[in-house]
């Protein structure tokens, strides 16, 4: 089954929008360091909803900059 992730930031922008229609990719979970082509982020949370059957998965992130260390984020 088809699925859709969308990355979003706190204020609810939506960062990335990613089309998974042969549903191979993990879903992310809280505290996870996720990257996408040149963007790290840090999962705040997860939530699932169901748009016309197809799962859509909510991701709020909060990226991460280079110089940042993940000690700071936690």
């Amino acid at each position: 089954m088809a699925r859709i992730l969308k990355f979003l930031d706190s204020s609810g922008q939506e960062l990335h929008h990613i089309n998974d229609p042969e549903d191979r990719l993990p879903i992310p979970v809280i505290g996870q360091v996720v990257s996408i082509g040149s963007s790290k982020m840090w999962v705040e949370t997860v939530t699932t909803q169901r748009d016309a059957g197809v799962p859509v998965h909510f991701v709020l992130v909060r990226s991460i900059l280079a110089e940042d260390r993940l000690a700071n984020i936690c």
